[in-house]
């Protein structure tokens, strides 16, 4: 199970796939138009995007290790 905390790891993930995402909206290809888009899977994209943020980021890659006494 993982443990709440920052994740340096999951930073860098996000950072690379961030990264054809933020190309993509400098440079759309001529006559895109998104209107034909099917808005049911538009939502799950962006549903899918938030959780993955989110466990990708605050879920600690620290592995705990149990004390020996």
């Amino acid at each position: 199970m993982g443990h709440f905390g920052f994740s340096y790891i999951g930073l860098i993930y996000m950072l690379m796939l961030q990264a054809p995402n933020i190309m993509w909206a400098k440079h759309k290809s001529e006559g895109y138009d998104p209107s034909g888009e099917n808005k049911v899977l538009l939502i799950i994209e962006r549903i899918g995007q938030v959780l993955c943020t989110a466990t990708i980021l605050f879920f600690d890659d620290r592995i705990k290790t149990k004390e020996k006494t």
